[in-house]
C-alpha cells in the first residue's frame, strides 16, 4: 500500500510540475526561444569508494551525461525547461553496476514593478550513491531514488523600505530499498526585510516545516522556525547576511542560525555558509545539522577557471527509533581548461573523511576526476 500512495502522489506531482509549465509559457507569445543542447564526459578513480575502514575497495567510475535545455525569454522574464540523462559503468560490477539516470525540470523567474515571482518543479531518477550515500556514507546496494519536487518564491516592495517575501519547498522522495524511508515533506516561509539605510536591512523569517514518513512505525513532524538578523552590504560586491532564532519542535525549542557571506567580481566569486538548522531525511525522520561550505573561483582568464571547495557538517537524527549521528569533512580543489572553442576539460580531487554511526570511525577516501564538457 505505502508503494502505491508514493506513485500515486508522484504522478498528482508530475501534473502539477506540467500546469507551472504552462504558467510559466502562458505569455511567451512574441517573446524570443532558443535551445540549449550539451554533453559531457567524465571519468573518475576512488581509492575508498564505500568509506569502508577495513576492505576497501577502489574502482574506476565513467559517466556519459547529454543534456538539452529550451529557453524562453522576454523583457523581464525567463522560463527555462531541461531535460538530462547520465549512464554510468562502474569496474566494480558486483557491488555497482551500470545505470542509467534521468531528470527534468522547469524554473521560472519574472520580474514586476515592485515584484519577483519564482517558480520550479521536476523529477528525477537517481542512484542514492549520487544522493543520500554522498551525504550519509550508508547502505552500499544498487538503490535508486525518484524525486519528485516543486518551488514557490514571491517577493514584494511594499514601501521603499519594507520588502515583503513569501516561499515554498515541496518535495516527495520514493527509495528502491527498504533500508530509507520513503518520506514527503513541505518548508514554507515568509519573511520581511526592512531597510536602514542604502547598505544595511533588517531581516526576519518565520519557518514551517512538516515531514510526513510512509512507514507505519514513524512519526510524522512539525516544526516551526523564526530567525532574524541583518543583512549588510559592506561593499558593492559583498553581501553579510547573519540570522538566529529559535526552532520549536515536539516541545523542544533548539537555537538556529544562518550566517552567509557572498563576494563576486568579474573574475573571482567567494561564498561562505555557516548553519545550524532541521532538515528531512530518508534515515527516518528529521536531523539537527551544522554545516559549513565554503567555495572559490578564480578566473585565471578567458579559456582557464581554477577553484576550491570545502566543507564540514555534523548531523544528529531527531528520531528516538533511529537516532545516527554523522560528521563529514570534505576538499575538492579543480581547475579546468578550454582547448577548442565551447570544449572544456577539468581536472579535480576529492577528498571525502566520513565519520559513521554507531562505529565511529573515519572512513576516509581520494578521488580523482577528468571531465570533457562541450
Amino acid at each position: 500500500m505505502p508503494e502505491k500512495k508514493s506513485i500515486t502522489k508522484l504522478n498528482a506531482l508530475a501534473a502539477g510540475i506540467s500546469t507551472i509549465a504552462l504558467i510559466g509559457c502562458q505569455n511567451a507569445v512574441g517573446a524570443e526561444s532558443s535551445v540549449d543542447l550539451g554533453i559531457s564526459a567524465e571519468a573518475s578513480y576512488d581509492d575508498n569508494r564505500y568509506l569502508s575502514t577495513t576492505n576497501k575497495r577502489s574502482l574506476y567510475l565513467y559517466r556519459v551525461t547529454p543534456t538539452a535545455s529550451f529557453i524562453v525569454e522576454d523583457e523581464g522574464s525567463q522560463t527555462i525547461f531541461t531535460a538530462t540523462g547520465t549512464y554510468s559503468k562502474s569496474s566494480d560490477e558486483a557491488v555497482e553496476a551500470d545505470r542509467f539516470t534521468y531528470g527534468g525540470n522547469v524554473q521560472g523567474n519574472y520580474q514586476y514593478e515592485y515584484s519577483t515571482l519564482s517558480l520550479g518543479a521536476g523529477y528525477d531518477h537517481q542512484s542514492v550513491f549520487d544522493t543520500e550515500f554522498e551525504d550519509t556514507g550508508r547502505f552500499l546496494n544498487n538503490a535508486t531514488r525518484d524525486r519528485a519536487h516543486a518551488s514557490f518564491g514571491y517577493a514584494n516592495d511594499l514601501s521603499e523600505t519594507i520588502t515583503f517575501r513569501l516561499s515554498d519547498n515541496f518535495q516527495l522522495i520514493d527509495y528502491s530499498t527498504m533500508n530509507f524511508n520513503n518520506f514527503w515533506s513541505n518548508n514554507a516561509g515568509a519573511g520581511v526585510d526592512i531597510a536602514i539605510d542604502e547598505r544595511t536591512s533588517l531581516v526576519q523569517d518565520f519557518g514551517y516545516l512538516h515531514f510526513e514518513p510512509q512507514a507505519g512505525l514513524a512519526a510524522s513532524y512539525d516544526s516551526f522556525s523564526y530567525l532574524a538578523g541583518i543583512s549588510h552590504q559592506l561593499t558593492e560586491d559583498t553581501v553579510i547576511t547573519i540570522t538566529g532564532g529559535a526552532t520549536y519542535l515536539e516541545d523542544t525549542f533548539r537555537w538556529s542560525a544562518v550566517a552567509e557571506i557572498t563576494h563576486q567580481l568579474e573574475n573571482n566569486q567567494f561564498s561562505l555558509r555557516a548553519a545550524r538548522e532541521i532538515t528531512p531525511s530518508g534515515l527516518g525522520g528529521l536531523r539537527q545539522t551544522e554545516s559549513i561550505a565554503v567555495g572559490t573561483t578564480y578566473n585565471y582568464s578567458e579559456g582557464t577557471n581554477m577553484g576550491v571547495e570545502a566543507s564540514w557538517r555534523r548531523s544528529k537524527g531527531l528520531n528516538n527509533l533511529l537516532s545516527l549521528n554523522d560528521e563529514f569533512i570534505g576538499l575538492s580543489p579543480w581547475v579546468s581548461f578550454e582547448v577548442i572553442e565551447d570544449l572544456q576539460v577539468r581536472f579535480s580531487y576529492r577528498l571525502r573523511r566520513q565519520r559513521i554511526g554507531l562505529s565511529n570511525d573515519w572512513g576516509i577516501s581520494n578521488s580523482f576526476f577528468i571531465s570533457l564538457q562541450y
